[in-house]
């Protein structure tokens, strides 16, 4: 049986202006909410204190964690910790770690009694070769404090540099390091918060800094993002009165890492206020990472599903020859939840045939749009929709504007509570953020579905500084094209990076996935075990000329038009700020980095590692 589905109706109130500028708002108001994000940890404990609440793999394999009850009096512990440390709302603390139990703990421990959490992001020690996003983020923030789990993974990194300024401590092998102290010593009490601490509970208002969250970069070093209790709170009560059929009853296996906004404040959260388990996926829609979630889908069934299209690519394809999966994945869903990126229509159409198929009826499809500076949500999709490249419309409390750009399309900026007040340590970047009206200037295109009918949603239009010309003077609209080919290519590439600005015609940089097309093309991977190699065989190279043929057939206009393209066997660099850590690549970061590249492919005659279209 289909779950049921308490649907709010799609309502929009819509400003026109003289100047072609449009503002939408939700003609709901927003209800009343906490001042302080761990009110819910409270609430949910004294309600449901045995009822699981955080949930990962011990080392035998098996489901392992904490009820609300236990959770709350942890968290109670380690904020007495933290504030014989003499950590306030000055003293950001910072937190180097994969998603998992402590980490979550440490986070909502700091943020209940008014001290601001910087989580930096794992793969920064894991990819990243220099760890010099570790060093910026520190440097910034001034922390006095790092927690971290594995010491023996991050150390590496840390040794590096003159850390004697800092405080350490380590979730496991601390033990190998002077300076370094075990997490447990953090506990303090008898898990009742200390009179202090309940002094700084009370003290935090909606204003209080919750984190700093950094965003992924572009060329540049990843900035800062101010959270506010108040941004994340709104969030999920705005949220709430367009999904009302969420309950205490939510069961969560996600893997969107915590330092990001989507992982750590979209979903977590959600799963804070309404009081459910949630199942901390150690996967990821990797090659590498994948099979652990296959196996955690297996044996949690979740109730609601969180995603980015690449990972939906990734379930649907396995799906469709593994029927444990498919029946797993599907058996209690609410709904599936993509974000991000636009999900392709065949995906998109293909799941909701699976899920009619296992439960006679097909479970929504929604999505949203948003940032880190907007805590991340700010439209919601809350009705059927048809079209997988919906976004949704405001939320309860905020304003979208959509506004004109030479382009040709229309910006998405956003005011609302849920809105950060800029970066931390960083005015600069503040002030050239925000527009005369106060508006966030998000640098994402957004368009109605149907101009007749704004009800109907928005659609992502692409980022417009990834936007272009041709030397004709032609404008080249990148997401469009992305999108193009990789739904003609996947799951057998990561991304493809078009190229380039102030040229006569478009080509190409294509990001493989290499273990995907050696699964594929196996009497070719057998006979070439060099990767280059290996993509410029005969049986890759036409798979791929293949792909670009059958985007130029129906896209044959310049801006359009693919030429010529490469086969790069060289993977993304995080140091380079050319992929984040979720496996997003960076068009700009690419093309700077790679110019010699670039270079090649426009190179008369090219190269021996151009390969031509026609």
């Amino acid at each position: 049986m289909s779950p049921t589905i308490d649907w709010v109706e799609a309502q929009v109130d819509v400003e026109e202006r003289d100047d072609g500028t449009i503002i939408l708002r939700n003609p709901t108001p927003l209800a009343d909410y906490p001042a302080n994000l761990c009110v819910w940890l409270r609430e949910n404990a004294a309600r449901f204190p045995d009822k699981p609440f955080l949930l990962e793999r011990d080392p035998e394999g098996e489901w392992d964690g904490l009820t609300y009850a236990e959770a709350l009096a942890d968290v109670n512990r380690l904020s007495n910790g933290l504030l014989e440390l003499g950590l306030d709302e000055s003293t950001p603390l910072a937190v180097l770690s994969e998603n998992c139990v402590n980490m979550a703990l440490i986070q909502f421990a700091a943020m209940q009694v008014g001290i601001p959490v910087a989580p930096i992001s794992y793969a920064y020690s894991v990819r990243s070769k220099t760890g010099r996003h570790i060093e910026h983020i520190l440097d910034l923030t001034s922390t006095p404090v790092v927690v971290m789990s594995n010491a023996d993974v991050h150390m590496a990194k840390f040794q590096q540099w003159d850390v004697d300024h800092l405080r350490l401590f380590a979730f496991s092998r601390s033990d190998g390091y002077e300076n370094v102290k075990p997490f447990t010593e953090l506990m303090k009490g008898d898990g009742e918060l200390s009179a202090e601490g309940q002094r700084r509970f009370d003290a935090v208002t909606p204003d209080t800094l919750a984190k700093i969250q950094f965003t992924s970069g572009s060329t540049n070093l990843p900035k800062g993002v101010q959270v506010s209790h108040e941004m994340m709170v709104t969030n999920q009560v705005g949220i709430y009165q367009m999904w009302p059929f969420l309950d205490s009853e939510e069961v969560f296996l996600d893997w969107l890492p915590w330092n990001h906004t989507f992982g750590g404040n979209f979903v977590i959260n959600m799963a804070l206020k309404h009081g459910g388990t949630f199942y901390i996926d150690s996967g990821n829609p990797t090659p590498q990472g994948f099979e652990t979630t296959v196996r955690n889908i297996k044996s949690v069934s979740p109730t609601v599903y969180f995603g980015v299209p690449r990972s939906y690519t990734a379930l649907y394809a396995r799906m469709e020859e593994d029927e444990e999966l498919k029946e797993a994945f599907f058996r209690n869903l609410k709904f599936i939840f993509t974000a991000a990126a636009a999900l392709d229509q065949k995906t998109y159409e293909g799941m909701k045939k699976m899920c009619a198929d296992v439960r006679g009826e097909a479970v929504p499809f929604f999505s949203a749009w948003g940032c880190t500076e907007t805590a991340p949500d700010a439209t919601l999709v809350y009705w059927e929709i048809n079209d997988a490249r919906v976004i949704g419309l405001p939320i309860p409390g905020v304003s979208v504007k959509l506004a004109p750009d030479p382009t040709g399309k229309r910006e998405l900026r956003v005011k609302g509570p849920n809105v950060t007040s800029g970066y931390y340590n960083e005015p600069d970047k503040t002030a050239a953020a925000f527009d005369e009206e106060g508006f966030y200037c998000t640098g994402d295109a957004g368009k109605f579905l149907d101009p007749e009918r704004p009800e109907a949603g928005l659609i992502f239009d692409g980022r417009i500084g990834e936007d272009f010309k041709l030397t004709t003077g032609v404008w080249v609209h990148n997401a469009k094209l992305r999108s193009s080919i990789n739904k003609l290519g996947q799951p057998f590439l990561l991304e493809v990076v078009v190229a380039a600005p102030n040229r006569e015609y478009l080509a190409a940089l294509v990001l493989p996935n290499l273990p995907a097309l050696r699964g594929r093309f196996r009497q070719a991977s057998e006979a070439h075990e060099d990767d280059e190699e290996f993509l410029y065989s005969e049986e890759v190279v036409g798979f791929f000329r293949d792909v670009f043929h059958q985007h130029n057939e129906t896209h044959p206009s310049s801006s359009q038009f693919f030429r010529r393209f490469m086969l790069l066997p060289e993977p993304p660099h995080i140091d380079r700020n050319e992929t984040t850590d979720k496996g997003y690549i960076n068009q700009s970061a690419v093309l700077n980095h790679r110019a010699d590249l670039v270079d090649e492919l426009y190179a008369d005659p090219p190269g021996d590692r151009v390969i031509t279209v026609a």
